[in-house]
């Protein structure tokens, strides 16, 4: 059974500035999941704007303000357009680790947080593993205790936006021809 799981990291540090963020002990999220779906349909829905877009309610627009480079992507800077409960966010991003088509992680960045996503996933044969991993850090300790108070909606979201992945990947998987031998 597919399973979000929010923790906070044992040591708080204080009082260390990055950027704009303090060095507090970030909020972990992760997820573990089986999708009945080859690792390349899985991976595409992770790495495709478009795809993307069916899966991860909100987001609107993947914009590539440097150009995007599809054959190398590590360090390529992005912003995401997302509409967030009737408002229009942006978010600058940069693709941190790619290694198609068992990784993918980015940083996201507002003015209230960081975000460290990871993706990873386990060819099983005719299934694939997806492990999901994310650290936000907070801009300040208000953004901090208010990350809190909303973590069981963002956990309902990271589910929801999980299960219609795994339902469009094990779609398009139905859809797709057998290899050939």
């Amino acid at each position: 059974m597919p399973r979000a799981d929010l923790r906070r990291s044992a040591s708080d540090k204080t009082g260390v500035g990055r950027g704009n963020f303090k060095e507090w002990a970030p909020l972990e999220i992760t997820y573990q999941q089986e999708i009945i779906a080859p690792i390349d349909v899985v991976f595409s829905f992770l790495n495709d704007d478009e795809k993307m877009k069916l899966w991860m309610e909100g987001l609107e627009s993947t914009e590539y303000p440097n150009g995007e480079n599809a054959e190398n992507p590590v360090g390529t800077e992005f912003i995401q357009i997302i509409r967030e409960g009737g408002l229009t966010q942006q978010y600058t991003g940069m693709v941190t680790e790619y290694e198609p088509p068992t990784l993918l992680a980015v940083k996201l960045q507002s003015n209230a947080f960081q975000i460290n996503v990871t993706y990873e996933l386990t060819d099983l044969g005719r299934k694939t593993q997806l492990d999901y991993h994310c650290e936000l850090v907070f801009a300040s300790l208000f953004h901090r205790i208010v990350g809190f108070l909303f973590c069981g909606l963002t956990k309902r979201i990271l589910n929801t936006q999980m299960k219609k992945l795994s339902l469009l990947a094990e779609q398009e998987s139905v859809r797709r021809p057998p290899p050939a031998e």
